[in-house]
């Protein structure tokens, strides 16, 4: 029979994380920063999908009624997801600056 440390798992390799930071800055440079702006792209696309799920729910309600068929299930889902994207631009937006809040706070403490 074999001993306890015989039987041990075998050691794996140090992992490396595949972003460092170097990689991470290159990547930005190759893409033109958009890597970092998603927050700023989502706003038009959220404001489109407002105004045709608005138009179209009032379109679809006005045409088909009370009853929910397809037409008017996806006019509410374009505009729901339309909020949802303003949503979420108002929140990176919102964090963004508090976190340069933070950094202008950090560089001068003794400032008012």
């Amino acid at each position: 029979m074999g001993t306890p440390e015989s039987l041990a798992q075998p050691a794996l390799p140090d992992l490396v994380s595949p972003e460092t930071p170097g990689a991470l800055h290159t990547l930005f440079l190759a893409t033109g920063g958009a890597g970092g702006s998603w927050a700023r792209c989502i706003l038009p696309f959220g404001a489109l999908a407002v105004l045709a799920g608005a138009a179209g729910t009032g379109i679809t309600f006005s045409l088909c009624g009370p009853c929910l068929d397809l037409a008017q299930s996806m006019s509410l889902a374009a505009l729901g997801a339309g909020l949802g994207l303003l949503t979420a631009t108002f929140l990176c937006w919102r964090s963004r600056r508090r976190r340069r809040a933070g950094l202008v706070e950090r560089r001068e403490p003794g400032a008012p």
